[in-house]
């Protein structure tokens, strides 16, 4: 037997036998199922928890498809905006004001999925260095056929680098703020167009007011409209919120608020936030009803009000799927139809390649956030 004094501790035996004890990994706050069938489909993941736990949680399900995305998708994004080299200056400039939250969330995608950060923080770069022109449109009150608040957000972007491959409605039930839903793509944490628990939707169009009016010296357009889905609790806030952030390029926004119910359009650059009502559109003006079309000044908003004006008092959730998004040919990455009220949605996506057809043209798949 060893002497009392060279006795050692049971741990440290194991520890020699064993070997060093493996750091446990985190759990996995989600899960990953599939609305719709066929080129239809779309992933709904729901997570939950902290931001790290979130993003490690959709890197984790997500897995291989994200890896495949990433590969795909950054590379020719990358190579249509000049090279990783611009990207990387534009991350640069954004990542300052890019909050702690957003940061860790980004952390636990990377460490999830097994991509590189950098590759990360350089996918969610690119949307402010995009050009994307798309359309939306809120009405409630009398405007409406049920007095529900009805919006649309169509997306129109190239889909020849494959965004549509895989497409994803993500639940957020974040520790401490709102729950929402991101209608989006597997892997990217920003939202463009997203639905909280509060009845409050947001809907967004790429413009351009002049170069001396835009910076990448600013959060995120994807990172602020997610701040928005997570702590708006009623279109005053989410306004107060577009107000006092430090915005980059040329954006328009609509913000729909059901518990009013009413909505808002929002012409914003680095340098003002000018929230448009239903009177503030000149010889287009519609009773309970805001919208634009492709910029402040595109020919699209006399066709969206054209489609519109006559619908006045019927328009329903058709309205936005049949008549503009359709009928238009306006959405043709993704098409989003919210009836606020209800807390509901239909999203339709543009199909892979390389029979690529338009979101418009797709079958619509349902979705409830209650």
């Amino acid at each position: 037997m060893l002497p009392r004094r060279a006795r050692l501790p049971l741990v440290v035996l194991l520890l020699l036998v064993l070997g060093p004890l493996a750091a446990a990994e985190p759990s996995v706050n989600g899960t990953l199922t599939t609305l719709g069938e066929g080129e239809d489909a779309v992933s709904l993941l729901k997570v939950w928890g902290t931001p790290y736990e979130m993003g490690y949680a959709q890197g984790k399900l997500g897995g291989e498809r994200i890896r495949k995305f990433y590969r795909k998708v950054l590379f020719l994004m990358s190579l249509g905006l000049g090279g990783t080299a611009k990207v990387d200056a534009a991350w640069a400039q954004m990542e300052p004001f890019v909050s702690d939250r957003m940061k860790e969330e980004l952390k636990g995608l990377a460490d999830g999925s097994g991509i590189a950060l950098r590759d990360v923080e350089r996918c969610h770069a690119i949307p402010d260095l995009s050009e994307f022109h798309c359309t939306f449109f809120a009405a409630w009150g009398s405007a409406t056929a049920d007095g529900h608040l009805h919006q649309i957000r169509a997306l129109d972007y190239a889909t020849q680098a494959g965004l549509q491959d895989e497409p994803a409605l993500v639940v957020y039930q974040p520790t401490g703020k709102h729950r929402f839903v991101n209608v989006g793509w597997l892997g990217f944490l920003g939202a463009v167009t997203g639905m909280n628990d509060q009845h409050v939707a947001l809907s967004e169009i790429g413009d351009h007011f002049g170069d001396d009016v835009e910076t990448l010296a600013g959060e995120p357009m994807p990172f602020l409209m997610r701040r928005v889905l997570e702590e708006a609790d009623g279109l005053d806030s989410a306004i107060s919120i577009f107000k006092t952030a430090h915005r980059t390029s040329s954006y328009l926004y609509c913000i729909g608020d059901s518990k009013l119910p009413a909505a808002r359009a929002l012409r914003t650059s680095k340098d003002f936030c000018e929230v448009y009502g239903p009177d503030d559109h000149g010889d287009m003006n519609l009773k309970d009803l805001v919208f634009w079309s492709m910029g402040t000044d595109s020919q699209w908003n006399r066709k969206v009000y054209d489609t519109l004006q006559p619908k006045l008092g019927k328009i329903d959730d058709q309205t936005g799927m049949r008549d503009v998004m359709k009928g238009l040919r306006t959405g043709n990455l993704h098409a989003v139809e919210f009836d606020v009220t209800n807390l509901e949605l239909w999203v339709s996506n543009a199909t892979p390649a390389p029979n690529i057809q338009p979101a418009y043209d797709q079958q619509f798949v349902h979705f409830q956030l209650k």
